[in-house]
């Protein structure tokens, strides 16, 4: 049986918490908070007096940060009510904690269902860069120089990053089972359907 929701964002939230503190910073929590309609919300700093996140100091050893990382989820049930689905994503990186808009180096944004002419999750970057959508945030940070990563943190992004594809593969196999079993028998398995309740 599927964890609550509840669970799930908390052990989401530690996850970031994780990954971040393993790489590029030095003791942030990343926590998640319910709201009173159902949805939730994961961040920094997220209580229920503050429903927006706050910057993180990229800086694994304790030295001044160059660079503040802005990261905050929405979420809701999925439609069968079992499994975390993120409705909003944002991370952004600035160089001042005070985030202002000119301050931004890239951003990406996600909505599920976007109410504008944008395509659902799309990328934000300070001058001219055609390729980094191809690169993920903590790598980026890294292989920008930005920061001095903690010794072994290539593994832990390629940790996480199979960990999350493997979540994703399975929201995909949920909502796609006849192609995922047919797909499976293709390569030998055994898949059968499972008998429908009377």
């Amino acid at each position: 049986m599927a964890e609550s929701l509840e669970k799930q964002a908390r052990r989401f939230a530690h996850d970031i918490s994780d990954l971040l503190n393993r790489t590029v910073t030095d003791g942030i929590r990343v926590s998640s908070l319910k709201t009173a309609t159902g949805y939730g919300i994961i961040g920094a700093g997220v209580s229920k007096n503050r429903s927006t996140s706050l910057p993180i100091p990229i800086t694994p050893m304790k030295k001044d940060a160059v660079v503040f990382l802005y990261l905050l989820h929405s979420y809701e049930p999925d439609p069968e009510g079992v499994y975390l689905t993120m409705t909003q994503s944002t991370m952004s990186l600035y160089t001042s904690a005070a985030m202002e808009d000119e301050q931004l180096i890239v951003g990406i944004d996600y909505a599920r269902n976007p109410g504008n002419q944008f395509p659902g999750a799309h990328l934000h970057v300070a001058g001219q860069r055609d390729d980094l959508d191809a690169v993920y945030l903590v790598e980026f940070m890294v292989t920008e120089e930005m920061v001095d990563p903690r010794p072994g943190w290539e593994q832990v992004v390629k940790d996480r990053r199979a960990r999350w594809e493997a979540i994703q593969l399975k929201a995909a196999v949920r909502r796609n089972q006849e192609d995922a079993a047919a797909a499976l028998r293709e390569a030998g398995w055994d898949a059968i359907t499972p008998a429908v309740e009377a």
